[in-house]
């Protein structure tokens, strides 16, 4: 109906406002592109925690390595043996040679590593190398570290006697079964076992104690050597095992 003003003319009034509302095809694209940014984001998330993670690592390996130069000076050039850094007293980390200029169990494990035991999965790098553990995998103590000394430090402990200590091994971030309390890496026992956690490459410690990442091509050519796992000219094991046949 229409109504006219006092003039004759037609009243005009204001029309009630209407809230805007989204049609299905509008809803979809919201949605798909909302998909597509997580799509985009979480790997870029997932990748930064990482690398936060790998850079704890990281950290872990230096204050090894600087506790390992500090009881050095103590004990007049040695470094202590792949018999007795890690623990004493097995599964027992406090006990270990290490632990008093260490100070914190959480050093010994990293952070990822810590996650992949939890998840109880292999990892996909993984697949390439050797089964974890060596002949260590059966001890009744739970893993609590990610890291093993060259079994070549048998030896030579006295960093004097160094061919080259910079091309030695010291530490390795390893592959270890869960249940592998050995402490220890080496030419026999485990070789290729160390772990790609960290943007497909490892963390090493070396005899004169700086830090490399090296990728899986490179630790195989140099866990070929016997300068990389054996100080000194000296290549046999315990009792005179041959260790080092078939190495460079």
């Amino acid at each position: 109906m229409n109504i006219l003003g006092e003039d004759g003319k037609k009243i005009s009034w204001p029309r009630a406002n209407r809230t805007s509302a989204f049609t299905l095809i509008e809803l979809l694209v919201a949605i798909a592109i909302i998909a597509i940014l997580a799509g985009i984001l979480l790997p870029a998330l997932a990748g930064a925690k990482e690398s936060s993670r790998g850079a704890s690592c990281f950290n872990n390996l230096r204050q090894i390595a600087v506790a390992s130069m500090t009881y050095s000076l103590d004990q007049n050039g040695r470094l202590p043996t792949f018999r007795n850094w890690l623990y004493t007293r097995p599964g027992n980390l406090t006990s270990g040679r290490l632990f008093p200029y260490i100070g914190a169990k959480q050093t010994y494990l990293c952070p990822t590593d810590k996650m992949e035991m939890a998840s109880k999965k292999r990892p996909k790098w993984a697949a390439m190398g050797p089964p974890a553990g060596g002949r260590f995998g059966n001890t009744q103590h739970r893993r609590d570290y990610s890291y093993g000394m060259s079994c070549g430090m048998c030896h030579a402990a006295d960093t004097a006697q160094f061919i080259n200590p910079a091309k030695t091994l010291l530490y390795m971030e390893a592959y270890f079964a869960t249940n592998d309390y050995s402490g220890q890496v080496g030419p026999s026992i485990a070789t290729r076992s160390l772990a790609l956690r960290h943007g497909s490459r490892g963390n090493l410690v070396m005899a004169d104690l700086h830090l490399e990442r090296p990728r899986r091509k490179e630790a195989d050519a140099l866990e070929k050597t016997k300068i990389f796992w054996f100080p000194t000219a000296d290549t046999s094991g315990p009792n005179g095992m041959p260790m080092g046949n078939g190495l460079l």
